[in-house]
């Protein structure tokens, strides 16, 4: 077998694994993620930690006044994101400290406002949840992160 003849047959194995990798992360997403899948962590919080209307009602509440916090936050950020930018087209240095300084103050109280958020929503929790909640702060960090929730535990 010539080498041009081995390489076309390796090309194609791994065309036909690409394919069929993209396959199962496609289809096996929509799956194996039930209900609260394409809800975001809402759906995903309420199903594990087994609210009941009245939670749920409250907890939509905590979630817009959380969900407003974050967008005041993350709008103030990209502000001083854009405005430290801007400075590298200028020779001005000065300002550039005390612009990181900012960035890293509004992160920390971007952390602040999700654990507050947090201790709310264990708050909300009747004593049989706690373990559930417990549970679910093994999660949080990637619940929020790039991409969405990973899929939720069934428990």
């Amino acid at each position: 077998m010539t080498k041009l003849k081995l390489m076309g047959i390796a090309l194609v194995v791994l065309v036909l694994v690409n394919l069929g990798t993209l396959a199962v992360l496609y289809f096996g997403r929509a799956a194996h993620h039930g209900p609260a899948h394409g809800e975001g962590p809402k759906a995903i919080i309420i199903e594990r930690l087994r609210f009941d209307a009245e939670q749920v009602k409250r907890y939509e509440a905590m979630v817009e006044k959380h969900r407003a916090a974050i967008r005041a936050s993350d709008s103030e950020l990209q502000e001083t994101r854009s405005v430290l930018y801007e400075e590298l087209k200028g020779t001005q240095t000065s300002s550039r400290d005390s612009l990181l300084a900012a960035l890293v103050s509004i992160q920390r109280g971007i952390e602040h406002t999700h654990l507050a958020h947090f201790e709310e929503i264990r708050g909300l929790c009747r004593p049989d949840q706690r373990p559930s909640f417990d549970d679910l702060t093994q999660d949080l960090a990637t619940y929020f992160r790039m991409g969405g929730p990973p899929p939720p535990k069934l428990r």
